[in-house]
């Protein structure tokens, strides 16, 4: 065993859990001390990740967040370690929007935790899989993120997990926003070209209220990078739309709880227990959705229950670090959304001899980040 293995589990009753998420509009860092029954808890908030070429500065944003908790242990005089650190810290867990895709190495992200905490015990997951374990609070089922994206996994509780969709806005996300949105445009553009069927002279106008004269819209989403954000922009006006009585927009959204549905109920494969919980600005509120979701799930899975959501994606990532103190060689794996370090090694199903290229390539196209600003 390690020195630094040796001194946390020395202190392990007696120190801080620390669980990070950090996103496109914000970062938090909660962190607690002491028992389970009546911890001691406190609170940080962070900038927001911002993406470049190199792509995502999430490790960056790690990075602050715990020297800004470290800076806070001085200040209130926490005892440190026998080395003279503050704040003995034993475990940390972080979720990172977008971990999949834009974050260059994952792996430097441990290497920060490991750093900045003095901690041996670290989890760096993506967004959508802290929100499972947010919103079922730790429990096994399946959980579907809807916003520009839309991504469901399933947890057995033990060690296996299950993924569906989150394949990006060429190849899936099926119902999420960017979907609502290209749908939103196509029935707009249909109104213009005076097609009868699918078209919509309010979202016509929302849209070009929005991006300007239809003429310009290929020349703006087709070179544009950000092009799944700048379409899940219309999700929004799709919804409101519906309000109003639109039928192609109550039509749209329909069709997009149906396909939410189909990716929840893929995600509830053989060993996953039938609990399911939804989570994202998409799937807060009433609206046809929501209610296709439910109606569809409920018929070709009369046996899940469909919960409201427990926790978010930083209640989930506290749910990875205490589980990280409690039984470490518990907590498995799922890369590339999911790696755990112990003592400097990789915990169960995490050798490298286990992701091959078609992780790696599901890793590049996958689109895992909940909901962002242009949703709200």
């Amino acid at each position: 065993m390690s020195e630094l293995a040796q001194g946390i589990d020395e202190v392990a009753i007696d120190a801080w859990v620390v669980a990070l998420d950090v996103g496109g509009s914000g970062s938090r860092l909660v962190a607690e001390f002491g028992n389970s029954v009546n911890p001691e808890r406190i609170s940080l908030s962070g900038r927001a990740v911002k993406v470049n070429h190199h792509g995502s500065d999430a490790p960056a944003v790690v990075a602050s967040l715990c020297q800004s908790f470290n800076a806070w242990a001085a200040r209130m005089g926490h005892d440190g370690m026998s080395d003279g650190s503050t704040a003995p810290v034993a475990s940390a867990a972080v979720g990172i929007t977008g971990l999949t895709s834009l974050v260059e190495k994952p792996g430097d992200v441990h290497d920060i935790l490991a750093r900045e905490l003095r901690t041996n015990r670290t989890a760096v997951a993506g967004d959508a899989l802290t929100a499972h374990l947010g919103a079922l609070a730790g429990r096994a089922g399946a959980v579907l993120s809807v916003g520009t994206g839309a991504v469901a996994f399933g947890y057995d509780g033990v060690s296996r997990w299950r993924r569906a969709d989150g394949w990006g806005h060429l190849l899936g996300d099926l119902g999420a926003g960017v979907w609502v949105g290209g749908e939103a445009l196509r029935a707009a553009g249909r109104y213009h070209d005076g097609a009868s069927r699918g078209a919509s002279k309010r979202l016509l106008e929302a849209a070009v209220a929005k991006f300007g004269l239809i003429e310009s819209w290929p020349n703006q989403f087709y070179k544009n990078a950000e092009r799944a954000r700048q379409l899940a922009s219309m999700a929004p006006e799709v919804i409101i739309a519906a309000t109003e009585g639109d039928p192609t927009s109550i039509r749209i959204l329909e069709e997009a709880g149906r396909h939410l549905a189909d990716t929840l109920s893929s995600a509830l494969g053989r060993g996953i227990p039938p609990l399911a919980s939804t989570t994202g600005r998409l799937v807060q509120e009433e609206s046809p959705l929501t209610v296709s979701l439910t109606k569809h799930l409920s018929e070709d899975r009369p046996e899940v229950s469909l919960v409201p959501s427990a926790g978010s994606p930083l209640d989930g990532a506290l749910t990875l670090a205490r589980r990280l103190r409690e039984a470490p060689q518990s907590v498995a794996g799922f890369r590339p959304w999911l790696t755990v370090r112990v003592d400097g090694h990789h915990t169960l199903r995490e050798a490298a001899e286990d992701v091959g290229a078609a992780d790696t390539l599901t890793a590049e196209l996958s689109a895992t980040e909940l909901p962002g600003d242009e949703l709200q």
